[in-house]
């Protein structure tokens, strides 16, 4: 199993910047903020679990705004961030832990459970099991942004052809969504992420359905901003109104069937929100 809390010990400093530096990803993050937001549907003071949660940019906000939030991260360096985004906030407790062993939680534990940006990508031999455990916690809504396999591919071929030139990672990574990450790789390129799993907007949905599990919505965020002048987006978001509006099309556009398949080019491309099924009355 790889260490992964050291390769993102080694990524906290790019954190605080993401967004200022690439505004594809603050287009990302307020997609995310957006289904989150739908997800809790107006209800406050519920408790949440944010598995994976990085830097704070999803539970800071949601424990300022009145909600029981518990972060979980594998990274010390990534909760000294999440920290000190949290200061003056309450209603937020911090924990370092891998989401690959959740048993320390109760089943149903939390109201929603948030794993977004990928976490559960990086438990590439074992992402099945961790997703019913994610699903074991939630007693109602659980949101994820996964990777998004053929929106990965392009990155793929490019990869190939410029360190083997010829295919040699991405007809298997299409083939099956799984990235081994070689040390020959590595070699090659030492600042590849770890080994990963990338899903398709199929896989996933029938993963969720064969656990009781209802689709509210499924869309690949951030495909339009991948192809937006990142210049034009930069002033976008000094007109409040017009980046709205944006945002409104955007979603639109990242929710439609032929779109699925693409997503984010520099952050999770597939974002689910899915219920607990009800018993059918009888």
């Amino acid at each position: 199993m790889e260490n992964t809390g050291a390769f993102w010990d080694g990524r906290a400093h790019l954190e605080p910047v993401r967004e200022r530096d690439y505004p594809e990803k603050r287009v990302h993050t307020d997609l995310l903020r957006r289904e989150i937001s739908r997800g809790l549907s107006g209800r406050r003071g519920l408790r949440v679990l944010d598995a994976g949660g990085g830097a704070g940019r999803y539970s800071v906000p949601l424990a300022a705004g009145g909600h029981r939030v518990v972060h979980l991260d594998v990274s010390p360096a990534m909760l000294r961030l999440a920290r000190k985004a949290a200061r003056g906030v309450t209603g937020i407790e911090f924990m370092e832990g891998d989401i690959r062993d959740l048993s320390g939680f109760a089943t149903a534990a939390f109201d929603v459970v948030l794993c977004l940006d990928s976490p559960l990508c990086f438990c590439v031999d074992d992402y099945a099991a961790v997703l019913g455990e994610l699903c074991r916690l939630t007693r109602d809504c659980l949101i994820l942004c996964l990777k998004n396999r053929t929106g990965l591919i392009a990155d793929g071929v490019n990869f190939d052809l410029q360190q083997f030139g010829r295919l040699r990672t991405a007809p298997e990574v299409a083939a099956t969504g799984t990235l081994r990450v070689t040390a020959e790789m590595r070699s090659r390129q030492p600042g590849l992420f770890p080994s990963w799993h990338a899903f398709t907007p199929a896989e996933i949905r029938g993963l969720l359905e064969n656990r009781g599990w209802s689709i509210d919505s499924l869309s690949a965020p951030g495909s339009l901003a991948r192809f937006v002048n990142p210049a034009l987006l930069t002033r976008l978001f000094s007109d409040p109104d017009a980046y709205a509006e944006y945002l409104d099309f955007e979603e639109r556009f990242d929710a439609d069937p032929g779109v699925l398949g693409l997503g984010a080019y520099a952050a999770g491309g597939l974002l689910v929100t899915a219920r607990r099924k009800q018993p059918d009355p009888d």
